[in-house]
């Protein structure tokens, strides 16, 4: 596989995973909203309050993260899958001596072809000390020098 492939299949691997959050959220906010509006008055009028507060405290928490899912897939959608530049940015495939890097959005570990590669945030501490850098380039993270050894 080749360089331009690896990204492709990384993104594909990203894009459903986020799309199984984004569908997980829009369930629970569709039975947190179920659950509000079935709530029917009791004598216990506080209680009926609190409880549509909470469920919409959660319709909420969900809206927010839904938000969340579709600007991380958005920053995906801007990719490019080409690299021109021999400096790392947004986007960059990135290999060093000790690991294998996204730069795009804060995901963790995937495995692709028994390669792990960490999906990172460019605002990440790692994300930043990469940036700008190049081939031949070393940071220094945690007490562990990293050394670049190809950009894509």
């Amino acid at each position: 596989m080749d360089l331009k492939e690896v990204k492709v299949k990384l993104i594909e691997l990203i894009k459903e995973d986020l799309k199984k959050k984004i569908e997980e959220m829009q369930k629970d906010f569709q039975l947190a909203r179920e659950s509000r509006n079935s709530d029917t008055k009791s004598s216990a009028g506080d209680k009926f309050e609190t409880g549509r507060e909470m469920m919409q405290k959660e319709m909420d928490k969900c809206s927010m993260m839904i938000d969340l899912y579709q600007n991380q897939w958005n920053t995906l959608d801007q990719i490019k899958l080409q690299n021109n530049s021999k400096f790392i940015d947004q986007g960059s495939l990135i290999f060093t001596d000790k690991g294998n890097y996204l730069l795009s959005i804060g995901l963790g570990k995937i495995e692709l072809e028994q390669q792990s590669y960490f999906i990172i945030s460019i605002d990440s501490p790692i994300g930043s000390l990469l940036k700008g850098k190049s081939i031949g380039d070393t940071i220094v993270f945690r007490d562990n020098s990293f050394k670049i050894t190809n950009i894509f």
